[in-house]
């Protein structure tokens, strides 16, 4: 886990124990109007290495839907890295331009390793002419808009135009960057145990919190639907990080929409963001409580919940991941038989042989 992450998990142990109203900001500076940048790093190609930056999860070929994941699509601050200035919240705004940019510099590589070549190559051609402009963005929020994420969810709300949709209820319009969009409010419950009360957070909304099987049967419809306006969609689903909540998410779709992968296929999937391995890149694993809410996902659904790092089929000349789906195992080797040792013949004495002169019976 890389120190942003770690920096990160403290400061959500803190937001848990205080309150928003008497938190003080522990970054400094804060913004003109007190407002607490959280160490977000804005989501732009600058910050690549410190995010679990944009990718596509999947794509469907016959509308040319993208089902893309990623951190908080917010530029919250002057400058790149953690050294520009938090800015006032009123000046927040939606990562439109940086997610084109950051979209198109990933077009020749855009493919998961999970598809199969034709779908790969499908993806990556129609990629090449990337444009945001091209696309109805759905935004779909995995923040709690209470307390914890209350003032980047706002932000959201104001940037789709104070219009938003909860949990699997049918898209409410509105609008992003001058052009149609949605905001659907979809809070994510974690799951500290693997108990009962995370299976029921699994079929229903409950509380504050969105279900999560009604969440990943919501993203197949809307990836399986034309958009009404002609456009192709880009569902865009994130919390802050990137990694949690939208990693389990992610495990729970790829494990519903490929019932052949194993868990601990789509955890690594997960965690390496669709590809085969690391590749020089951070590795962002969901937490405990994320990865238990897909866990019990995987066990509603029947899926193979098989975690167990042991047991999963490693790539050829690899130790850090999953075998494919789809690719051949590596050749069973059958061994060579082994040779029957072929008795050996004793010798028949020299002369006329003479029955009674040995043990045989006489006929």
């Amino acid at each position: 886990m890389n120190s942003y992450r770690i920096s990160f998990f403290l400061i959500g142990l803190v937001l848990l124990a205080t309150s928003a109203s008497a938190f003080s900001c522990y970054e400094t500076p804060a913004a003109p109007d007190g407002t607490c940048c959280l160490k977000i790093y804005n989501l732009e190609e600058s910050n690549r290495a410190q995010l679990a930056g944009p990718v596509v999860v999947d794509y469907a070929e016959s509308t040319g839907n993208l089902l893309v994941r990623g951190p908080l699509p917010l530029i919250v601050r002057n400058g790149t890295g953690q050294s520009g200035n938090c800015m006032n919240q009123s000046d927040w705004r939606f990562a439109y331009d940086e997610l084109n940019t950051m979209m198109q510099n990933k077009k020749s590589s855009s493919a998961p390793a999970y598809f199969p070549d034709s779908k790969q190559a499908a993806l990556i051609r129609d990629m090449q002419n990337f444009n945001l402009d091209d696309y109805r963005i759905i935004d779909i929020s995995l923040l709690d808009h209470g307390e914890i994420n209350s003032q980047e969810f706002d932000v959201l709300l104001r940037e789709f135009g104070g219009v938003k949709s909860t949990c699997s209820a049918p898209l409410a319009g509105g609008s992003v960057n001058g052009q149609a969009g949605n905001l659907i409010s979809s809070a994510f419950a974690f799951c500290p145990h693997l108990d009962q009360q995370c299976k029921d957070t699994i079929d229903a909304d409950v509380g504050n919190t969105c279900s999560y099987s009604g969440r990943i049967d919501q993203i197949i419809t809307l990836m399986d639907e034309k958009d009404p306006s002609g456009k192709k969609r880009l569902i865009y689903y994130h919390c802050v990080l990137g990694s949690d909540r939208t990693g389990s998410i992610t495990i729970g779709y790829l494990q519903k929409t490929i019932p052949s992968l194993s868990f601990i296929h789509a955890y690594r999937y997960a965690e390496y963001l669709g590809k085969k391995t690391q590749g020089g890149d951070a590795v962002w694993p969901p937490n405990p409580a994320a990865k238990n809410a897909s866990l019990a996902y995987c066990q509603k659904i029947g899926a193979d919940c098989t975690e167990d790092e042991a047991h999963r089929i490693l790539l050829p000349g690899s130790d850090t991941h999953s075998h494919l789906p789809g690719q051949e195992d590596e050749p069973v080797v059958t061994p060579a038989p082994t040779a029957v040792p072929v008795p050996v013949q004793t010798p028949v004495p020299a002369g006329r042989y003479n029955p009674a002169q040995s043990d045989e019976a006489n006929f």
